[in-house]
C-alpha cells in the first residue's frame, strides 16, 4: 500500500533538507509517482538534483531509489484488505505512563528548531491581536494557551466561542495579528479554513501539531511539532502543553516591563477584590 510511503515521509519530514522537502511534497500529493516514474523524472518534476533524490530515499531507510521502487511495487501489487480493528491496549502502569511522557517531551524538544521558536515568540510579541483557535480535543489546549497569554497581553481572541458566529468574530483579523492554531491529533476542516483565511489577510500563523501531520507554508508561518505517543487509548498532551508554556514565557520575556506591569495590575485587582468580598472568588 502506497499510504505506507506517505507515513514514512511524514515521519521523517522534519529531518529533511529544504530541497528534499520539495520531493517529499510531490510524493505526498501523488504517491504513485514513486512507482510509475524514474528517479530522473522525479528529480525533474520536483525541481531537485538526482543526488537529492537518491539521498531522500536513503533517508527513508532504503538502500537506493531502485530498492525503494521494488518494495513499493510489491506492496502496490498486493490485494487491499480491511485493516483489523485494533484490540484495546493493555493497561499501562503509572511508571510506563511517566516514561512515555518523558520520552515525548525529550523527543519533541530535540526536534524543535530554536529559530522557529524565536520566530514564533517575535510574532506573538509584536501582534496587535492574538487569535487562539482550537476545535474538538484541541479546545482545552487553546483555552490553556489563552489563559497564559491574557496575563501578558490585553487582546487575546479565542475561536470558537460558544453562542457566537466564527465568521463575525474572525472578520476583524488583520495583517497586524498572529494566530495560534492548535491541530494536535484530530484536525478539523474548520481549522484549516481559518488558517488559510488568516494567511490570506497576511496575518502570521503559529501551528502546533503532531509529528505525523502534514504542514507547509500554505497553512502556517511557523509549524511546531509535538510527539503525542501514548500507551493507552488517549494521546499524550504533555509535550504540547510544555511547548506552549515555554513559548508564552519567551513572549513574556520579549515584552519585558509591559508584561510585568500587566501581571502586577492583574494581581492588584485579585488582591483588592479578595479584600473587599467575603470568601474566595
Amino acid at each position: 500500500m502506497l499510504e505506507n510511503l506517505s507515513h514514512q515521509i511524514l515521519s521523517s519530514y522534519d529531518l529533511l533538507s529544504r530541497s528534499e522537502r520539495k520531493l517529499a511534497d510531490l510524493l505526498l500529493e501523488d504517491p504513485d509517482r514513486a512507482v510509475l516514474n524514474t528517479a530522473v523524472e522525479l528529480s525533474k518534476a520536483s525541481g531537485v538534483s538526482n543526488s537529492t533524490t537518491a539521498r531522500f530515499f536513503k533517508r527513508l531507510g532504503y538502500a537506493s531509489f531502485r530498492a525503494a521502487q521494488k518494495v513499493l511495487r510489491a506492496r502496490a501489487s498486493k490485494p487491499t484488505t480491511r485493516a483489523p480493528v485494533p484490540e484495546a491496549p493493555s493497561g499501562a502502569t503509572i511508571a510506563e505512563h511517566l516514561e512515555n511522557d518523558v520520552q515525548n517531551l525529550v523527543r519533541s524538544i530535540e526536534a524543535t528548531r530554536t529559530d522557529l521558536l524565536d520566530d514564533a515568540a517575535k510574532s506573538l510579541a509584536r501582534a496587535e491581536k492574538i487569535w487562539v483557535v482550537g476545535f474538538g480535543e484541541n479546545y482545552p489546549l487553546a483555552h490553556f494557551a489563552r489563559a497564559l497569554l491574557i496575563r501578558i497581553k490585553p487582546d487575546i481572541r479565542m475561536i470558537p466561542i460558544g453562542g457566537f458566529s466564527v465568521a463575525e468574530e474572525f472578520s476583524s483579523i488583520s495583517e497586524a495579528d498572529t494566530m495560534i492554531a492548535l491541530g494536535v491529533g484530530r484536525r478539523s476542516r474548520s481549522l484549516r479554513i481559518l488558517m488559510r483565511a488568516a494567511l490570506s489577510k497576511n496575518a502570521e500563523v503559529i501551528y502546533f501539531t503532531d509529528q505525523l501531520a502534514r504542514a507547509g507554508p500554505e497553512l502556517a508561518t511557523v509549524t511546531l511539532r509535538c510527539r503525542t505517543k501514548a500507551p493507552g487509548i488517549y494521546q499524550s498532551f504533555s509535550a504540547p502543553i510544555s511547548l506552549i508554556t515555554y513559548l508564552c514565557s519567551m513572549v513574556a520575556r520579549r515584552l519585558g516591563e509591559t508584561a510585568l506591569g500587566r501581571m502586577e495590575a492583574i494581581e492588584g485587582l485579585h488582591h483588592s477584590w479578595a479584600e473587599d468580598l467575603p470568601g474566595e472568588i
